[in-house]
């Protein structure tokens, strides 16, 4: 009886992490912050629907920089951690906590 126990809470826990929520990526591009996702949508939003092409020239420059030092292409399947605001906390093999858009 006890091993019977032991053996259907082994696999309830298996079942449990097998269910947890996880996402498949291939070159997306996730940033340290919130905050920075949130500029490159919003950056990205300007580039799509002006006009003015200088304005989407600025656009293009700061989304460019601003993706070269916060943000990397992460390729393989990854934990999803949490959810706000439209986007996706995932973690790296090392522990860093990074943020894609949904």
């Amino acid at each position: 009886m006890k091993r019977t126990t032991l053996a259907m809470a082994i696999l309830a826990l298996f079942a449990a992490d097998a269910h947890a929520d996880s996402i498949h990526l291939e070159d997306d591009i996730a940033c340290d912050s919130t905050q920075v996702q949130q500029a490159r949508v919003r950056l990205t939003r300007v580039i799509m629907t002006t006009d003015n092409e200088q304005a989407k020239d600025q656009a293009t420059r700061e989304i460019i920089e601003v993706t070269k030092q916060h943000c990397v292409p992460l390729t393989g399947i990854f934990t999803v951690h949490s959810r706000t605001q439209g986007l996706v906390k995932v973690s790296t093999k090392d522990g860093v906590d990074l943020w894609l858009v949904e």
